[in-house]
């Protein structure tokens, strides 16, 4: 394995040699969860894989380009922040931000908006998050791919056994769609993705769309679900720990909120460009608090180089974005809280600094970054918008690192929020 940590290399790797590096390893546990790497994550670097990839980003277009996201954001903001409201002593954040996150992708995906105490929903909820807590920790069976033919561990089976129910989930959404399907009607992502998928049947090579089926299409939506949720939660994790220990930063977000939006409607995707700050803040919480750490790994498709080195055909290569993110040579005061980093002289957004890659480059960048900044930039404006935050009397603001493996998070922590009046 080859591991990145600074821009330069970064850089050179993703952005100048693109395709080199754009394979994905050979991890039997990749093939399981992915039906055989017929989603856009984990799938290699061909010329189906490219067309997959083409045909989710214009439906991601698609369904951005009318007030869809928006909606489904209020909606879910609604729903969730009269439950933040009612906490009227010190509470751990994360059920309700969860809450937010899921019933938000899930009115992206399938455009209904679901009721938070359902019992399928809050099923889901609860799979997918063991989901990622096993996934991201990896397998044994990896390192001694026999075992997948003599004997599996328990983690392994447990694992299966829970992406066999969600990817079956969305199995039924898909069909559920097409069966009442119309082009001039769309409601969701999966209905765009269904027109984009019709709209290729007339453009692109039949040969190469042959091989992508409805399969393909079902691990689509999982890849936009489950890559969206758990960076956006942990995101919002880290964002609401950072404001509750540091007042000053958060007094700045109020007022630009007040002064823009007011308080009598909640932000829409038209404040955004007015909210620099807010953004800045949120950049500054995406640097600090990164995510998934390492991302996902590559794999080289030949014989190439990096920084002067030899890498050789089918190398395991990872991008360490937390080391990019505290880089001492990109970052003054690399520990220091500092939305002012991301803006110009005039107070407005400046263009992104070189050493910020939270949703990585060049042909495997974030399928979903698209939907990722506007969603995260709403929930971050609507929460501020509403309460402000402080940790109990006594906790100190420092953050602790929790979880491990491919995504980290804060260590369990509690808030007090009032609503500002």
């Amino acid at each position: 394995m080859v591991v990145l940590n600074d821009i330069e290399s970064v850089t050179e790797a993703l952005v100048k040699r693109k395709a080199e590096f754009a394979n994905r390893p050979n991890l039997p546990s990749l093939d399981k969860l992915s039906n055989g790497r017929k989603n856009i994550v984990f799938a290699n670097y061909t010329p189906a894989w490219k067309l997959h990839r083409k045909i989710a980003g214009k439906a991601l277009r698609q369904y951005l380009a009318g007030k869809h996201l928006e909606e489904v954001l209020h909606n879910s903001m609604h729903k969730c922040l009269p439950l933040m409201a009612e906490e009227k002593e010190e509470f751990d954040p994360e059920p309700i931000i969860d809450l937010m996150v899921f019933h938000m992708l899930n009115s992206v995906c399938f455009g209904k908006s679901t009721e938070l105490n359902d019992p399928e929903f809050q099923d889901f909820i609860k799979k997918d998050k063991k989901f990622t807590e096993l996934i991201g920790k990896g397998f044994v069976e990896d390192m001694f791919p026999i075992m997948y033919k003599i004997w599996t561990t328990q983690k392994y089976r447990k694992i299966t056994e829970i992406f066999d129910v969600i990817a079956e989930r969305y199995r039924k959404k898909l069909e559920e769609h097409k069966k009442s399907f119309d082009r001039d009607y769309i409601r969701d992502f999966t209905d765009a993705l269904i027109l984009a998928r019709q709209e290729a049947e007339d453009e692109e090579d039949k040969e190469v769309l042959s091989e992508l089926t409805d399969l393909h299409l079902v691990n689509t939506i999982s890849d936009i679900f489950g890559a969206g949720i758990d960076t956006s939660r942990v995101t919002m994790y880290f964002a609401v720990h950072y404001m509750a220990g540091l007042p000053e930063i958060q007094a700045k977000v109020h007022e630009e909120i007040d002064r823009v939006v007011g308080k009598n409607r909640l932000p829409g995707v038209k404040d955004r460009e007015n909210l620099s700050y807010t953004e800045a803040t949120l950049h500054e919480v995406m640097r600090l608090g990164t995510a998934v750490p390492v991302g996902v790994p590559h794999s080289t498709l030949c014989d190439t180089t990096v920084g002067g080195y030899d890498v050789p055909e089918n190398t395991m290569v990872m991008i360490n974005h937390w080391a990019l993110h505290h880089d001492p040579n990109y970052w003054k005061d690399v520990d220091t809280f500092d939305p002012t980093r991301f803006l110009n002289e005039e107070g407005k957004l400046s263009m992104k600094p070189e050493s910020w890659l939270p949703f990585s480059a060049g042909r495997r960048v974030c399928l979903g970054e698209s939907v990722a900044k506007p969603e995260l930039h709403l929930m971050f404006a609507s929460i501020m918008q509403r309460f402000k935050i402080s940790l109990p009397e006594g906790t100190s603001p420092e953050i602790l690192i929790g979880g491990g493996g491919a995504a980290i998070q804060p260590a369990p922590f509690k808030i007090i929020v009032k609503e500002r009046k």
